[in-house]
């Protein structure tokens, strides 16, 4: 049996301390995000991307503007 994919966004950012920041920020606004490999769907970033479900994204969003932390690039993948 195949197993089903998981969609998940996955977000960059442009260093390490960046990344930390944010997923503190996220945690602070009730958001849930794992720290990850940066994906290649990502491009050429800092090395570590937060992987929150699509369902938060948004609420990610909004907590990483107010918090001037906005991703640098940001793509949905299908986790198998």
């Amino acid at each position: 049996m195949t197993p089903e994919a998981r969609r998940f966004v996955a977000y960059g950012f442009a260093s390490v301390h960046d990344a930390l920041a944010a997923e503190s920020a996220l945690k602070a606004a009730g958001v849930a995000a794992t720290a990850i490999p940066s994906p290649r769907a990502l491009g050429e970033l800092c090395g570590i991307a937060l992987r929150v479900d699509p369902a938060q994204s948004r609420a990610a969003e909004d907590a990483l503007a107010a918090c001037g932390l906005p991703p640098r690039a940001s793509a949905e993948i299908d986790d198998i």
